[in-house]
């Protein structure tokens, strides 16, 4: 689950289509391609150097993930952030991994235990503050991600690294992790570090929901209805989708 950027620029003798493709996620995901901002076939062309098919390829399949909105002879533009659904496809996550966990963690190797316990000391030593960064963020990716490529199910590897985490990115948090939320992030990723030890699965699963639902779900759906209330006090249409946070 790493930076989609690691692909660019656009190389030789790899399918441009995949490449435009990665380009373009990039710049949407980044927030650099602003929500409602038109993508227009010709102006890509020329700053890619390609023609028109990968081009259409490229767009048709973010036109699919949901990231862009396409309405034939009217425009191409960046899908608005919807925060409500942002939240339903944490809790799927969330729902993937307790899942891959119940399946797996009884089962992990000595070795495994200790790669996933490197990964909860990076979080550790890192400023939890500081995660709500794209950078802070993949470290907890890495983390959850490696917890469901254990339990061997390349369906559920796919989608979450190939549609929630190209979503979830778009609604990094402005500000820093509130020092409350932070110490109890912290006391989760200790005790994950126990349950670990104890091949348990169904602990590991039951932790995790409550981490998701206080860290993400809950401000993600206190930020949907902040949005929801302002169109209505306003009488205007819903806006392109403020980040939790801002």
């Amino acid at each position: 689950m790493g930076d989609i950027s690691a692909s660019l620029p656009i190389r030789p003798r790899q399918l441009i289509r995949d490449q435009v493709f990665a380009t373009l996620a990039e710049e949407i995901i980044s927030g650099r391609m602003q929500p409602l901002e038109e993508i227009r076939d010709q102006d890509l062309q020329a700053e890619y150097g390609v023609s028109r098919t990968p081009i259409r390829e490229a767009l048709n399949r973010l036109a699919d993930l949901g990231l862009i909105e396409v309405s034939t002879n009217r425009f191409t533009r960046v899908a608005p952030v919807d925060l409500e659904a942002q939240a339903e496809r944490v809790e799927t996550a969330v729902a993937m991994i307790g899942y891959c966990a119940v399946r797996a963690v009884p089962t992990y190797t000595d070795e495994q235990v200790a790669s996933l316990h490197e990964r909860i000391d990076g979080l550790l030593v890192a400023e939890l503050a500081g995660t709500s960064s794209r950078e802070g963020l993949s470290l907890w990716y890495a983390l959850w991600g490696e917890i469901v490529l254990n339990a061997h199910n390349q369906t559920m590897t796919d989608i979450l690294d190939g549609q929630l985490v190209l979503h979830l990115t778009r609604t990094v948090p402005a500000q820093p992790v509130a020092a409350e939320l932070a110490a109890f992030m912290r006391t989760s990723l200790e005790h994950l570090r126990v349950l670990l030890d104890r091949r348990d699965g169904v602990g590991v699963r039951e932790l995790i929901e409550p981490l998701f639902l206080r860290s993400t779900i809950e401000p993600l759906r206190a930020a949907a209805a902040l949005a929801a209330a302002s169109v209505s006090d306003s009488g205007g249409s819903t806006p392109a989708g403020p980040l939790p946070g801002e």
